[in-house]
Order: structure tokens, then sequence, then C-alpha cells
């Protein structure tokens, strides 16, 4: 009972009121539309909103991760690690030790 209700609410558009009987002269009547009336602000609010809420924070996740990566790739050599601080005080610097010796496609 509780599935079908589950399967069944989430799916209709104005919640479970649209697929189980019309209470008009049942004596449960009052019964029946706060059933609908807690069905709909739990699952359809609450429930959707907790959901919608962990899949926001999941991609934000990711992208703080790929913030990370991308910061690491332009202030460190991706190959031996050594920080571009280091190659600031040597003739080269940074950007040719990244591009010419330490070249990303030539260990593809």
């Amino acid at each position: 009972c509780y599935l079908f209700h589950m399967y069944v609410g989430v799916r209709a558009g104005g919640g479970i009121g649209d697929e189980i009987e019309d209470p008009a002269g049942d004596p449960y009547e009052m019964y029946r539309i706060v059933f609908d009336i807690t069905f709909f602000f739990f699952v359809i609010v609450i429930l959707l909103a907790i959901i919608q809420g962990l899949i926001i924070d999941a991609f934000g996740e990711l992208r703080d991760q790929q913030e990370q990566v991308r910061e690491d790739m332009e202030t460190k050599c991706f190959i031996c690690g050594i920080g571009n601080e280091y190659f600031d005080t040597t003739p080269h610097g940074f950007e040719t030790h990244t591009l010419q010796e330490h070249n990303l496609a030539n260990y593809l």
C-alpha cells in the first residue's frame, strides 16, 4: 500500500488525489482531504526538495574539485610536481618548463 502511494503519488501531477477515488459523499472525506494535503506537503514538497538539494550539492562539489585541479595545473608542473615559485628563479621559467621540457602531450 505504501509503495503504491509513493509510486503513483509522485508520478501524478496533482499528487495522490488524482489516482484514488473521488471522496464525494464518503463518510471519511475529511480524513481523505487531510491525507491528500499531508502527502503533498511531505512527499512532493519536502522529499523532492531534499533530493534536488543533494543533486545540486554533488555538482557543486564536482565544480570545486575541477577548480582545484585547474589551480594545481597553473601553479605546479604535472609531471615533476615542482611549483612555479622555483621555476620563476630559473632562466627559462615555468612556462618553458611546462610547455617544452615536461609537455603533457609528450607523455600521451
